[in-house]
């Protein structure tokens, strides 16, 4: 493709030697980095195919290179000499995309996610391994088809969790119907939120619960209580006191 870009008028304006010369510089750069992206898609999809990834069920290619028309900023910022143009060069879009399941509305979805290539033909894709490195292709492969297995494991305890939750606020519904039972959260330091079914009476007193271990229906156990009509020191001290002795 012909870079040149005469000294000619553009909007009016005729562009000088120093635009000319970031102009021609532009579209060769914009043809260099199409040549690049091609020859590295090709390099990454060859080295999946050769570790066993499938195309079009683990990893696709959306990696497009087309001739375009558009107009351009160019030049620098700093001492205000940047300038528009017109230019037709090599527009490069898309990448190599792994694609690896998620769960999402309660379902298993495809997503997908860039992946890398070092100067070792080592691969990475953050998205699906613990931390940003790069692996051999092979063991992509296996951090690949670990983590999809663990979308489908999240999405049984999501559909445990949810039968549990329907299950147990329904419970408490029918136990006190003049009370509000409805799902709320937890925190733990080290285990992050989990779901409780929360009890509140018209007084203002509540009761809430933690489901049961691994969503055992009717094992659910208190975590937290709140009277909204609790005792005074000296109230409680004279119950304690009236107590039957053991």
């Amino acid at each position: 493709m012909s870079n040149s870009v005469q000294l000619e008028m553009f909007k009016g304006e005729v562009l000088t030697e120093e635009q000319q010369r970031q102009v021609d510089s532009f579209i060769d750069t914009q043809a260099q980095n199409a040549e690049l992206s091609q020859k590295e898609a090709s390099r990454i999809m060859l080295l999946l195919d050769e570790a066993g990834f499938i195309y079009g069920e683990n990893y696709v290619n959306t990696t497009r290179v087309k001739e375009v028309t558009k107009e351009v900023t160019l030049g620098y910022n700093y001492n205000n000499t940047n300038f528009n143009v017109e230019l037709t060069y090599l527009e490069t879009t898309g990448c190599v995309v792994i694609k690896y399941d998620t769960v999402r509305d309660g379902k298993i979805e495809k997503t997908g996610s860039r992946v890398y290539v070092d100067r070792n033909n080592k691969l990475e894709c953050s998205s699906i391994t613990p931390q940003y490195r790069y692996y051999k292709p092979s063991t992509l492969l296996e951090k690949l088809n670990l983590h999809n297995a663990k979308a489908v494991a999240k999405l049984e305890r999501n559909n445990k969790e949810k039968i549990a939750i329907d299950y147990t606020i329904e419970k408490y519904q029918k136990l006190y119907p003049e009370a509000k039972v409805k799902e709320s959260y937890g925190y733990e330091r080290f285990g992050g939120r989990y779901s409780t079914v929360e009890v509140e009476f018209e007084s203002g007193s509540s009761v809430t619960f933690r489901l049961g271990y691994g969503y055992e229906l009717d094992k659910e156990r208190v975590v937290s209580s709140y009277d909204a009509q609790s005792e005074s020191i000296s109230q409680k001290l004279d119950r304690f006191n009236n107590q039957k002795a053991k």
